[in-house]
């Protein structure tokens, strides 16, 4: 590959290209110099040069040719972790170290936030609204101008936008709590659905909240399939459950159906809380607070994989080397084949 881009430069250079795809076909060939560089060990990129790469790459392509990730890390405490630098951090890909091909520490920037809420018919109107109200009235209280959120709601096979983009998280509150309730719970449908609704934006702060109360009765498939449709959504998922004190005892059971809603947050990098009962407002500002340190304060590594696109699942561990740290990242990522 590193040939061919030579080449490319070559004959660019000797002008045997058309001027119409002279640009685009130099600025493919230098990302791909840069990407077999820190390939091979080489220097990780600056941010200049990252930008550079990912202008070079379709939106759809950004994956084939680099794994970018969000890791946020916390000390003993539950403390943001502050100063690390890009030597601290081992990537691990299939079981294999990748070398880190970019490395950024971002502190307190704008953040992109989705809020998908279950109407279905188990979450009921009366006390489950006023449920809403508690567990979102917090987070609401933590969106600035600068950020921007968009309501979903999600119901049988029904996901629908409730909003544009916007800065106006009471108004947007206000529209969730009137949302009639019907139908059942489609928690894969929404999934799915959240996929393709967030921007391919691989620099930006992006997260999603889902709100339900785990009875997921519509979509028609395993608690393994629902594992792997969350896989394909490429951003934090922090769950709310709404529930009181007979969910928290639920929640407890080995084949709880709150299980579920927990492993979707692990496997994304993200949070699951239990919100209700008479730990519910203290539980809310937690989750809250959370959301926003995690979204605030975050790093960004990306690395090349080795293997093409084959449509499966890889497994990714981020580690911090000599530090008792945790860190939290999506523990995976689908290598999609290019079908554009």
């Amino acid at each position: 590959m590193a040939r061919c881009a030579l080449v490319l430069l070559i004959l660019l250079a000797a002008g045997w290209i058309p001027a119409e795809e002279e640009s685009d076909l130099a600025d493919r060939a230098r990302a791909e110099l840069l990407l077999r560089r820190v390939a091979s060990g080489g220097s990780p990129l600056s941010d200049e040069e990252m930008d550079l790469v990912l202008a070079a790459s379709h939106t759809d392509e950004v994956e084939v040719d680099l794994v970018m990730l969000a890791a946020v890390v916390v000390d003993r405490k539950g403390v943001p972790a502050s100063g690390l630098g890009k030597e601290d951090f081992r990537i691990t890909e299939d079981g294999h170290a990748r070398p880190v091909a970019w490395f950024s520490e971002d502190r307190d920037r704008a953040f992109r936030l989705m809020i998908m809420l279950d109407v279905s018919g188990s979450m009921g109107q009366g006390m489950r609204t006023a449920e809403i109200r508690a567990a979102l009235l917090p987070l609401m209280r933590e969106i600035r101008r600068r950020d921007s959120l968009r309501l979903y709601s999600f119901a049988s096979d029904d996901v629908r936008a409730e909003s544009e983009w916007n800065a106006r998280p009471f108004a947007t509150l206000d529209r969730a709590l009137r949302i009639p309730r019907h139908g059942r719970t489609a928690l894969v449908d929404a999934l799915v659905a959240a996929a393709d609704f967030l921007p391919r934006a691989p620099r930006e702060r992006q997260a999603i909240v889902l709100v339900s109360d785990g009875m997921d009765n519509a979509s028609e498939m395993t608690p393994e399939q629902v594992i792997a449709a969350a896989r394909t959504v490429e951003v934090p998922i922090y769950v709310i459950a709404l529930g009181g004190m007979s969910r928290a005892i639920q929640s407890r059971r080995s084949d709880s159906p709150l299980d579920v809603l927990e492993k979707i947050a692990i496997q994304t990098g993200g949070r699951y809380f239990l919100v209700g009962g008479e730990t519910e407002v203290e539980m809310a500002r937690k989750a809250a607070r959370t959301i926003r340190d995690d979204l605030r304060h975050q790093y960004w590594l990306a690395f090349r994989p080795e293997s093409p696109p084959d449509g499966a699942f890889h497994p990714i561990d981020i580690d911090i080397t000599g530090k008792d740290y945790s860190v939290r990242s999506r523990q995976g990522y689908m290598r999609r084949t290019n079908t554009k």
